[in-house]
């Protein structure tokens, strides 16, 4: 069984006009286990080592040495609570007791950030860094981040931003690209309506702003929130948007999923946001959609042509599409191909798997909507491993 300390403090230095705060002159170490809880702020101008938990109710105010060990810094404030941590990093950070934390400088964390109750706002364009392996729990209504959130590495990302008491969290499923370091920046509202190709509108009410400040970023499947948007008028319409600027038209990215409703719901896109502006977008499938084919693959996990990829293939549910080689033999058939799980990326599928040989092919891919023959897109593709 651990054994926790608790340590409160009341009175120090300083006296009568600042009961209950902490102020560090020196060398103040919390051991492991140890909870030291300030009842009012907390001035550091020596070295404060931390690996316990430090529970804070006032201000943060860093102007020299924070080292944070295993340790977690824990705000506690049902009030604005100010932290300036001099640009350095916290271990674990615990945002609780529903005031907003507001932070005057960028902020790094190494291990972990729990949202449970109360908002992190950024003032003066101040960023929060999720180091690479560093995770993110919680997120609500109660509890997001107001302003520019950065995550560094590849993979998966979660981005839980909100504003005005709406929590509208931002997925990358699976970054690509060079040691990247990739954020994410809500906006509210949306003054870019132009739309091109195959969206009919888009979500006046947000937009997301991705902005990469280290390494390369190629492209990742996006997931969007979508709360009270009225402009759609089902969840089905849904897909995700992306456009290069503000000044240039949104294009459709598809929708590889999608869940809940038009008041809370969520749309994945179907192939990989490559550009910085994204919202939600409604787009109505008529019969005799468009598909777009992109007819070279090349699955060297370069985020380029990595796989067989076919544009608005997720307004057919009821699809098949089947690959052949020059010869006639079947080497891939799927039913409900959705550019995401469901996927040509170079093996064969049809009894044992391998890695089929450079060459032409041949595709045919069913949409599933009749018998006819206009309800069938075929043509070659070219594989290059």
């Amino acid at each position: 069984m651990k054994r926790i300390s608790i340590i409160v403090c009341f009175v120090i230095a300083y006296g009568h006009g600042h009961p209950q705060s902490l102020y560090n002159e020196g060398t103040l170490s919390v051991g492991t286990n140890t909870i030291l809880y300030v009842g009012d702020s907390v001035v550091n101008n020596g070295t404060l080592i931390n690996n316990g938990d430090i529970q804070v109710a006032g201000f943060w105010q860093n102007n020299a040495t924070y080292e944070p060990g295993q340790g977690q810094l824990t705000l506690t404030s049902s009030q604005p609570q100010v932290i300036n941590h001099n640009d350095q990093s916290f271990t674990r950070l615990r945002i609780e007791g529903g005031g907003e934390k507001i932070f005057g400088a960028d902020i790094y964390i190494e291990n972990e950030l729990v949202l449970s109750d109360g908002n992190l706002v950024s003032s003066g364009n101040s960023k929060l860094v999720i180091q690479e392996n560093a995770v993110i729990t919680g997120g609500s209504d109660n509890s997001y981040i107001d302003g520019p959130i950065y995550h560094v590495g590849n993979g998966y990302k979660y981005f839980p931003v909100g504003k005005n008491n709406l929590f509208l969290p931002l997925e990358l499923q699976d970054v690509k690209g060079t040691t990247p370091t990739v954020g994410v920046i809500l906006n509210i509202p949306n003054p870019n309506l132009k739309v091109q190709n195959d969206l009919v509108s888009v979500s006046a009410e947000q937009y997301w702003q991705l902005d990469v400040i280290n390494g390369t970023f190629t492209g990742s499947i996006v997931g969007l929130p979508i709360r009270d948007e009225t402009f759609l008028n089902s969840i089905e319409e849904a897909v995700v948007a992306q456009a290069p600027s503000l000044s240039e038209p949104f294009a459709s990215i598809g929708a590889s999923s999608r869940t809940g409703n038009i008041n809370s719901g969520t749309v994945v896109s179907s192939i990989d946001a490559t550009e910085m502006y994204l919202t939600v977008g409604s787009f109505v499938a008529e019969p005799g959609s468009k598909l777009t084919v992109y007819n070279a693959v090349s699955p060297n996990d370069d985020g380029l042509n990595d796989f067989f990829k076919i544009i608005n293939i997720d307004l057919y549910p009821n699809n098949e599409v089947t690959i052949y080689t020059r010869w006639g033999d079947k080497v891939f058939e799927m039913q409900g191909y959705d550019n995401v799980d469901k996927k040509f990326n170079g093996l064969n599928n049809v009894g044992k798997s391998y890695l089929l040989p450079e060459g032409t092919y041949y595709y045919v891919i069913e949409k599933g909507e009749s018998d006819d023959k206009s309800d069938k897109v075929s043509g070659f593709l070219v594989l290059r491993n």
